[in-house]
C-alpha cells in the first residue's frame, strides 16, 4: 500500500514532467517575484531531490540521524550552480532527481520513515511539498508571461 506522499509526490513529478514538456529557453529564462530564473527554480527543485535521495541512502544503510542544514547558504550556492548549467540538460537533471528520489521514498523501510518522520525530517519524504511550491510559483510567472505576449501581439 502506498502512502499518502508517495501517492502526492507521483502526482507532483507528472506535474513537475508536464510542466517541462511545455517550456523552451524563453520560458526558463524567465524571472520569478524572488528574482531567481524558472531555470533556478527547477535546479534548486533537483538539489533538494538529489539531497534527499543521498540522505536517505546514508539514514538506509547507518538509521536516522537528524541532519541540520543551513538552508540559507545551501539555496545560495544552488543559485549560483544554476547559473552556470546548460538549459538544454535542465529538464533531464530536474527529472532524473525527482525520479530517483520518489523510488527511494517509495522503497523505504517503515520503520525508518517512521523515524524521519518522527525526527522533524519529513520533508524529505514529502516532496510534493516543496515541489508544489514552485510549480505554482513557475506557473504564476509563465501565466503572466504569455498574458504579456498575447497583449504584445
Amino acid at each position: 500500500m502506498k502512502t499518502d506522499y508517495v501517492v502526492e509526490n507521483d502526482v507532483a513529478r507528472r506535474r513537475l514532467e508536464a510542466l517541462l514538456g511545455a517550456i523552451d529557453g524563453q520560458d526558463l529564462a524567465r524571472r520569478l517575484d524572488n528574482g531567481l530564473t524558472v531555470a533556478a527554480v527547477l535546479l534548486h527543485l533537483a538539489f533538494w531531490d538529489d539531497y534527499g535521495t543521498a540522505l536517505l541512502g546514508q539514514w538506509r544503510e547507518t538509521g536516522y540521524t537528524p541532519t541540520r542544514s543551513n538552508f540559507e547558504a545551501i539555496n545560495s550556492a544552488v543559485g549560483h550552480l544554476a547559473s552556470v548549467v546548460p538549459v538544454g540538460s535542465i529538464s533531464a537533471l530536474v527529472l532524473d532527481a525527482a525520479d530517483a528520489v520518489d523510488r527511494q521514498i517509495e522503497a523505504l523501510d517503515p520503520g525508518l520513515a517512521a523515524a524521519v518522520e518522527a525526527g522533524g525530517s519529513g520533508r524529505v519524504l514529502h516532496r510534493a511539498v516543496h515541489r508544489t511550491l514552485h510549480l505554482d510559483q513557475i506557473e504564476t510567472a509563465l501565466a503572466t508571461s504569455g498574458d504579456e505576449r498575447a497583449g504584445q501581439a
